[in-house]
């Protein structure tokens, strides 16, 4: 069903943050292709007078959790920013390259990059996708390039998500708000969507942050973190809105803050796991939007509460954490502050099936 009340519902929540956050929006594209950007907190001007209190929100209620710590891993990275598997491999992306690691951590290759990398996709042909800030690349596995596509046609393109779909390959834009597709091929650009777009019934991206995170579900369909609208978006392949779930809020099944959720990823259920900046959490919704539990809340993910006060309110403070799945129903999450990959497996009372 289509949410559309919520699509004009939350101005009120976070105009203000929204206003300001576009006025910063090009300075905050130029920071993070910095590999050292996001790795400390600097001062920022407020982006709003209103000050969340997000003290209530910080303890997890352990009865919400459905994973526990497992075990973690050390990326070698001044700055680790995407993750993602396949079968028994983690790639993790970082500084100027990507790493290759076993599924314990042990590193097994590398593949060294021109610039820092801000996105990644791994295809069922065993490909890998990189998008480099205005361009996106392919590479094998051992580390040939295979194609450098031309860059999307938009003036201030900034890539933060890939995925592919047989031949054409989505692009998330945070920098022109727009899912752009490309012939897999070439990496000519053959369309975009992501206006607001009333013959397509299209309510608009709104991206005040270098996050926007998309996905090809199972079923053919591109699922999207709308983040300035606080909420996760379905869309048809050709780019018409379907539907929505999510919302502002500050409890656990809402997302709070000026740009939520950060990244996300599928499992081969049809569940989200949904990564949060800020108010720093990574919970599980079903396919439905319907909130099932929690990975990992503030208490584990963040020691420096201060902080998750602050991104709270000001869009460019903080960092996600990137969220995989594996074969064996772990949640992988890179940890932007100390560049390590934390692996949370699922406790007894639930499981999510492997990964097909």
């Amino acid at each position: 069903m289509k949410n559309k009340l919520a699509i004009f519902g939350r101005r009120g929540f976070v105009g203000g943050v929204l206003v300001a956050a576009g006025a910063v929006g090009g300075t905050l594209v130029r920071a993070f292709q910095s590999p050292s950007a996001v790795r400390k907190t600097r001062p920022t001007k407020k982006t709003s007078s209103f000050v969340y209190d997000v003290s209530e929100w910080e303890i997890t209620d352990r009865s919400q959790l459905l994973y526990e710590p497992e075990s973690e891993f050390d990326t070698g990275f001044k700055r680790a920013k995407r993750i993602a598997v396949h079968g028994n491999k983690v790639f993790v992306a970082g500084d100027r390259s990507i790493k290759v690691f076993s599924s314990s951590g042990s590193l097994e290759s590398e593949i060294k990059l021109s610039r820092p990398p801000h996105c990644m996709h791994i295809s069922r042909d065993q490909e890998l996708f990189v998008g480099l800030g205005n361009y996106f690349e392919v590479y094998s596995f051992d580390g040939e390039r295979k194609l450098k596509a031309p860059r999307p046609k938009g003036a201030n393109t900034f890539l933060t998500a890939i995925a592919v779909h047989e031949d054409t390959v989505y692009l998330a834009d945070a920098g022109m708000r727009e899912v752009v597709l490309c012939d897999r091929s070439t990496g000519e650009e053959k369309g975009r969507f992501g206006k607001k777009d009333e013959a397509l019934d299209n309510p608009g991206i709104v991206a005040p942050s270098p996050y926007f995170d998309l996905m090809v579900s199972g079923v053919g369909e591109i699922c999207l973190a709308n983040t300035g609208r606080l909420r996760m978006e379905t869309y048809s392949l050709d780019g018409r809105f379907k539907e929505t779930w999510g919302g502002p809020g500050m409890a656990v099944d809402k997302f709070c803050g000026c740009c939520n959720p950060v990244y996300f990823t599928l499992a081969p259920n049809g569940d989200y796991i949904t990564s949060e900046k800020g108010l720093a959490r990574i919970n599980v919704y079903g396919p439905d939007g319907k909130f099932k539990g929690a990975v990992a809340g503030p208490d584990m993910l963040v020691e420096d509460k201060a902080l998750a006060k602050q991104a709270c309110n000001d869009c460019s403070v903080g960092a996600g954490f990137d969220v995989a799945i594996d074969e064996n129903g772990r949640v992988l999450a890179v940890d932007p502050f100390r560049m390590v990959v934390r692996i949370f497996k699922p406790l007894e009372k639930q499981g999510l099936p492997a990964q097909a």
